[in-house]
């Protein structure tokens, strides 16, 4: 690669660890599996402890190239370093960027991070991904350059700790797209789309997932038990979206903006907004960080949701006044019809059984599928 440039190449939200994971760990390894749909020759990682109220070390990170499950080839390891240390100190409320570390990347081969604390080591700052496409492994002891983590746990819904985005060091035709907004994000459908990418034999792009389940556009929550949701979108906004390489955010959010007032304590139904709201103070506010950063911004449409029916229809009518107006506002550069690829055509206000996970808000796998596949193929090439 003679032009070269650094490009995100993976990505999770920054966020709290959920208060059903451990508040310390110690003698652990965690092992993340990354699916890249770029090649590289050098890697840089962030590592961030946002919400910490302690520093915290990392004493050991390794990358390697993948064999099967929790295995890696260790001829294949390569020792991440900081400033030139193997370990580092994250400061409480502080971020860390790696050295470069020299890696050879290939799309569609899959490569794993290991990570070893020594600790006790406070474990706040994370988020947990989920679906069939995400693997984590983590167990007791120290097997960061190692073939094989000894599984205390299979660890595919915990959360990914303090690793937040992978840069990585590529071609200068490469580019990112930021995948953002809520649990619907946090699962499947910007894996099947990435998957769609490579399988296309695309190299030059890669999605870097922002989605946090729980998130909510306008608000957020300041009970512990639920801060594991996000902070509201319009304020994570910008530092989500402002990866490196990134030239465009695919936004999907706003369904728990209605669906969550009144559902419990935590969130009255004076916090519900109406579409004028969403729409005025969320969304024109993307709009307007992402072009001032000369991003592009694509909308996604609401998808039916049986929840937004409830009570007297106020919050139905708004997620239909909010789709009518992505579809036909001029602000944006392009609209993901996500409602109409998966609305049931016998019944619009809910999901199709077959793209339907069971819970008549989240699609299943065909579900993702299907939304991956309707995502013109302009808005990721153009």
């Amino acid at each position: 690669m003679e032009n070269i440039k650094w490009v995100a190449g993976w990505g999770a939200s920054i966020s709290y660890t959920a208060q059903n994971h451990a508040d310390y760990i110690k003698d652990q390894t965690f092992r993340y599996v990354i699916f890249p749909t770029m090649n590289a020759r050098a890697l840089r990682l962030h590592f961030s402890n946002l919400y910490g109220t302690e520093s915290v070390t990392v004493d050991k990170v390794y990358l390697a190239q993948r064999t099967t499950g929790e295995f890696v080839d260790p001829a294949t390891n390569a020792a991440v370093t900081f400033g030139g240390r193997c370990s580092v100190t994250l400061p409480a409320g502080g971020s860390v960027v790696s050295d470069e570390t020299p890696f050879a990347v290939e799309a569609g081969r899959e490569f794993c991070v290991s990570m070893y604390f020594t600790g006790p080591t406070q474990l706040t700052t994370g988020h947990s991904n989920n679906g069939p496409y995400i693997k984590k492994y983590f167990g007791k002891g120290d097997w960061a350059d190692k073939a094989c983590v000894p599984l205390e746990e299979y660890g595919e819904g915990g959360p990914y700790v303090f690793l937040h985005t992978i840069d990585f060091q590529t071609s200068d035709d490469c580019a990112a797209i930021v995948a953002f907004g809520d649990s619907i994000t946090a699962q499947p459908w910007p894996d099947c789309l990435a998957r769609k990418i490579h399988s296309l034999g695309l190299t030059n792009r890669a999605i870097i997932r922002k989605g946090i389940g729980g998130s909510r556009v306008l608000l957020e929550y300041g009970y512990r038990i639920k801060r594991h949701w996000g902070e509201a979108g319009i304020k994570r906004f910008e530092r989500d979206i402002l990866q490196a390489g990134a030239d465009r955010v695919f936004v999907l959010h706003g369904i728990n903006d209605l669906i969550h007032p009144g559902s419990s304590r935590y969130s009255p139904m004076s916090e519900l907004p109406g579409a004028d709201e969403l729409i005025g103070q969320g969304y024109k506010k993307y709009i307007e960080i992402a072009r001032r950063h000369g991003m592009k911004i694509y909308l996604a449409t609401l998808l039916p949701c049986p929840r937004c029916l409830a009570g007297d229809g106020v919050r139905e009518e708004t997620r239909c006044r909010v789709n009518e107006w992505i579809r036909t506002t001029d602000l944006i550069d392009g609209v993901i019809d996500f409602e109409r690829a998966v609305m049931d055509p016998n019944d619009p206000k809910r999901i199709a059984p077959e793209y339907d996970s069971g819970d008549q808000l989240h699609p299943s796998l065909a579900g993702a599928a299907r939304m991956a596949d309707s995502v013109p193929l302009e808005f990721v090439v153009g």
